[in-house]
């Protein structure tokens, strides 16, 4: 996946996946997972899940933008619902080697449920395909082995989990984030830079894990409101305080690329978060090291840069191509950067 398009300061919502005419609905029996390797987590019997124990299938590929930006929030509701018999499971069209790769380049922390491989297109037919669901990501919410949901896993599956298993609290506290959010959107569209400071930081005391908020606020206080300071110091507590990788490159990619830091780019803040990155993957994501050379690069450090940008199309995946020829690109340029002196 190439790295998450920087938000702007008020996040774009992801709209739902429109289903053709279903076959398969709400209210009718679950089908049978027919998977071939469960490349995370213990297999699991969907016909042997207890009585009131809420189950959910979720579609998705590595190659999809949507479903690696979900992979944290879905994550965050395993480790919530765990304890109120909730399990879910990421079902994956793709060979078992692209995902174990995927995995290995900083997600295997980051998917904290069940990663399965379907068996020949079997799973997909059964559920996507019976409900006439032709987008990913898609999730299923399974409970007494009948469907109760089907849709985006960002619109609305996380409160449904919640009604299911009776977790008021959970849903006052996303009630109190949408208000939260709706202040966001209104100091941002009337340009006050300070109530969108006041929501922002109301915002993270509730969720302090949402990277884009974080990286949103970092991006007001520097270019907006002109607080250099500030925005420092929430930068460098941020790169400190998170292991998300995705958050990390993002923000040094934006710090180092962005229009909007022109002449206030923080590139030590920068390098931090890609060195970190670096850390956490272990130098085998072409993504992060393609980051890290753009930060080394914009720092002037070009020869470091080519390093860097060598290593990122050697271990870029074979399969992708496109990803393969971007990142070669990038390398020639500096390449010729340092050429020109």
């Amino acid at each position: 996946m190439k790295r998450v398009m920087f938000p702007s300061v008020v996040m774009s919502l992801i709209l739902p996946i429109q289903a053709a005419t279903a076959g398969l609905k709400v209210g009718d029996p679950a089908p049978v997972l027919t998977i071939k390797q469960w490349v995370k987590g213990e297999a699991y019997d969907l016909t042997k899940a207890k009585s009131g124990d809420v189950t959910v299938v979720e579609f998705w590929a590595t190659w999809c933008g949507p479903c690696v930006m979900g992979i944290p929030h879905i994550s965050e509701m395993q480790d919530h619902f765990k304890s109120k018999g909730v399990t879910f499971i990421g079902v994956s069209d793709e060979k078992s080697e692209t995902v174990e790769k995927f995995l290995k380049r900083g997600f295997d922390s980051k998917m904290r449920y069940r990663v399965a491989i379907d068996d020949g297109g079997k799973t997909n037919a059964a559920w996507m395909k019976a409900a006439g669901q032709n987008g990913i990501p898609c999730a299923f919410v399974v409970k007494d082995g009948k469907i109760a949901w089907i849709g985006h896993p960002m619109d609305g599956m996380d409160t449904k989990v919640a009604e299911l298993c009776g977790d008021k609290a959970y849903i006052e506290r996303k009630d109190k984030l949408e208000a939260i959010g709706k202040r966001i959107q209104e100091s941002a569209e009337a340009e006050k830079w300070e109530d969108f400071r006041a929501a922002m930081e109301d915002y993270l005391k509730l969720d302090p894990t949402s990277v884009q908020h974080q990286i949103a606020l970092y991006h007001v206080l520097l270019t907006k409101l002109k607080k250099a300071d500030d925005a420092a110091a929430h930068g460098k507590a941020f790169v400190s305080g998170t292991d998300d990788v995705d958050g990390l490159n993002t923000l040094a990619w934006v710090i180092s690329k962005h229009g909007d830091f022109e002449g206030v780019r923080d590139l030590s803040l920068a390098l931090s978060a890609a060195k970190k990155a670096m850390t956490i993957t272990k130098e085998e994501s072409s993504d992060v090291l393609d980051t890290y050379a753009l930060v080394l690069a914009e720092s002037g450090k070009i020869d470091e840069a080519i390093k860097a940008q060598q290593k990122a199309v050697d271990k870029c995946d074979d399969g992708d191509e496109r990803m393969k020829r971007e990142l070669t690109a990038r390398l020639e340029e500096y390449k010729k950067q340092q050429k020109g002196g």
